[in-house]
């Protein structure tokens, strides 16, 4: 019936397209949209799907004049204005998925079929399955923030599986001794600090000087700088190993970075290479800089420290985030096997610290 819209099988390069496609006016503009289905019982209940929410008022947006490029640019801005720190990551993707589907694709040929296929494409060229479905989740936000600002009418489902990425590395003392023996001086330096602190890499690379109070012995790491936005304070007055880094970064200090060379912070590159070097040298290759992080948590559990201090100290935000990092009250653990074979409580031996600042 007029004003009804109608369902079309488009021609393309002289060939009839399987998939249905509708037709149908709204304020007075013309919309066609890709069902995705072949069958036409399907499409006219899509159809109709389109025409209910139109006379309901629920139907916006126009899909076929929305590309790639204005999702793109719709996500960056989100997160320019929220302030998201994953700004590079967040490139890192939209670039993969630029290439796939083009910068000038129109949003009804991203359906969940060549989602599908973007993700075997991704699999297949080595991407890990945690990145392909960031990748994708990207791209479902970029959809539902099109929707949101009435450009678009619906949003393709996209799934992205739970994928168990949880690390689950520690060092052990002496292999955390070969690995210092084997880094430049100014990265062991920040080796050491991380493993005393727990800090995340660049939280301890980009230290200042005006982040050091030695008055009072503390580090205080400004919320800008905090992945979860929250300031932390870090004492060092009774850290000997911390405080020994600290003092001797001092003492030589050229710069506003406690941990700099040639006049600047550590480049990311630099720690980077001297990482891998240092730790195929220490003959454990697959080790990552963040095993220093867990390493740190379970040798402050191990001295008897409470998981909110752990976590105040080091920077989880919830004990869920803490859980995921593998870190076991392993005295709790040891005294309930005692309990379970007759005794009160079991011995336990607090292993060494961390190795010292080696010079």
């Amino acid at each position: 019936m007029r004003g009804q819209g109608r369902i079309f099988q488009p021609v393309v390069n002289g060939k009839r397209c399987h998939r249905w496609w509708v037709d149908y006016s709204l304020d007075g503009k013309r919309f066609r949209e890709a069902t995705g289905t072949t069958d036409r019982r399907l499409a006219l209940r899509v159809l109709r799907s389109r025409t209910e929410k139109r006379e309901s008022g629920e139907l916006v947006g126009r899909p076929e004049h929305v590309t790639f490029a204005d999702l793109r640019q719709l996500i960056e801005a989100a997160y320019k204005e929220a302030g998201n720190r994953s700004s590079v990551r967040l490139k890192a993707a939209l670039n993969h998925l630029e290439t796939f589907f083009g910068v000038g694709a129109k949003v009804p040929s991203i359906t969940a079929a060549r989602v599908s296929a973007y993700a075997a494409h991704r699999l297949e060229a080595g991407a890990g399955r945690a990145t392909v479905g960031y990748e994708k989740a990207i791209l479902r936000r970029a959809l539902r923030l099109g929707a949101e600002k009435g450009l678009l009418t619906v949003v393709p489902k996209i799934t992205t599986p739970k994928v168990e990425n949880t690390r689950k590395g520690f060092f052990t003392q002496g292999e955390l001794g070969a690995v210092l023996v084997e880094l430049p001086a100014d990265v062991r330096a920040l080796v050491t600090f991380l493993v005393e602190t727990g800090w995340r890499r660049d939280e301890g690379r980009l230290l200042t000087w005006a982040e050091v109070e030695w008055d009072g012995y503390t580090i205080t790491l400004p919320g800008s700088r905090s992945k979860s936005g929250e300031p932390r304070v870090f004492p060092f007055e009774h850290a000997p190993t911390l405080r020994a880094v600290l003092e001797a970064q001092w003492a030589s200090r050229e710069c506003l970075f406690v941990f700099s060379r040639t006049g600047t912070a550590l480049g990311v590159g630099a720690v980077r290479s001297a990482w891998h070097r240092a730790v195929t040298r220490a003959g454990i290759p697959k080790r990552l800089l963040h095993d220093l992080r867990r390493t740190c948590a379970r040798n402050m559990r191990r001295q008897g420290l409470a998981e909110s201090d752990i976590m105040a100290l080091c920077g989880w935000e919830t004990r869920e985030m803490f859980k995921r990092y593998c870190i076991k009250d392993e005295a709790a653990l040891s005294n309930a096997v005692a309990r379970a074979n007759g005794k009160v409580t079991a011995k336990y031996d607090t292993p060494t610290p961390a190795p010292t600042h080696v010079s």
